[in-house]
């Protein structure tokens, strides 16, 4: 059997490209400008087994253009830009890097929160400037709580490094009782309780209809006027909106945000220009060795599942096709 996968983006890790060539597969390439349409007429030319997914969304229309694929994995840990319900209804399994890029954005969420809690970027433009404003004062974060909203790998990373700044530490996520014990990080029992406790938030959950703006005017209510958000997870998380005008009034001390509900944000976004907020352009995960090992466990999960080798349960979005093609090969 030939191994064909398509990787769409220009390039891949060579580590990652190493492990497909050891294992006999034929990989090509989509190029920057060629972007949804060139994958989507390679993918009716020839047929490929797996989809290396970096830098395109990948629709239902566009699996329908290969009838033979069986899998898509992640070279991130996100899977919003998949059509997973049509994935699943077609039998193709969808598969995430998860944790692999944890530790990255683990450190860059901790910059964020330094740099709000601290006024660094402000004061830096200001500088920059020939200004010299010394009168306002930042926050320090030894002794705070910091509140995680999710406690995937990332959020698990980040806890690891905000214990170790002397902050207090809870996490909340709906799957979280299934984590066990979790000292000494405290279980918080509800995502409004975590609001109202915690001095800085840090969302770490996947983006889907139930999270949707899951941090509206309401939840933003619950922070006091101390509070710092941070978001490296989706900015899909956050009714932007409300957050702009809690941070214009003075309800918040500030947010740092790596990502956005429109990427770049839009012309005219109430988020831009506001001085006790940070923004960065989605690369919290952008490190050669994050880089590296997200491609190196996308490239393990597509030969995993066309090989037929067993798959971490954790990386599996659709667990339910694996099962099914198991149930298959044993009739």
């Amino acid at each position: 059997m030939t191994l064909r996968i398509l990787v769409t983006a220009p390039t891949l890790a060579d580590t990652a490209l190493r492990l497909l060539n050891q294992a006999g597969a034929e990989v090509e390439f989509v190029s920057l400008d060629g972007g949804v349409a060139e994958m989507q007429r390679k993918l009716a030319a020839t047929r490929f087994g797996g989809v290396i997914s970096r830098l395109l969304p990948i629709s239902d229309a566009t699996m329908a253009a290969c009838p033979t694929l069986r899998v898509i994995s992640r070279a991130a840990i996100g899977h919003d830009s998949i059509d997973v319900a049509a994935a699943s209804a077609r039998g193709i399994a969808v598969l995430t890097a998860v944790g692999a890029n944890a530790q990255s954005v683990a450190e860059h969420t901790i910059g964020l929160m330094l740099c709000v809690a601290r006024n660094i970027a402000r004061h830096n433009t200001a500088m920059q400037a020939g200004g010299w404003e010394r009168q306002r004062l930042g926050v320090q974060l030894r002794g705070r709580r910091l509140g995680l909203v999710g406690y995937g790998a990332i959020a698990q990373a980040t806890a690891q490094i905000a214990l170790v700044m002397g902050m207090r530490v809870a996490a909340w996520s709906p799957r979280i009782a299934a984590r066990g014990d979790i000292a000494p990080v405290t279980r918080a029992a509800s995502l409004h309780i975590l609001l109202a406790e915690s001095d800085v938030v840090s969302l770490h959950i996947p983006l889907n209809a139930g999270t949707r703006q899951m941090i509206g005017t309401a939840e933003l209510a619950l922070l006091g006027p101390d509070a710092i958000l941070v978001n490296t997870a989706r900015g899909g998380l956050v009714d932007e909106a409300a957050l702009a005008e809690a941070l214009r009034t003075g309800r918040l001390f500030g947010a740092g945000l790596d990502v956005h509900a429109n990427e770049p944000p839009l012309p005219g976004h109430p988020l831009v220009g506001l001085p006790n907020v940070v923004l960065t352009p989605h690369i919290a995960a952008a490190t050669p060795e994050s880089r590296a090992a997200t491609a190196c466990a996308a490239a393990t999960h597509a030969l995993d599942v066309l090989l037929g080798r067993p798959v971490p349960p954790e990386a599996c979005v659709n667990p339910e096709v694996l099962a099914q093609a198991f149930e298959g090969t044993k009739r």
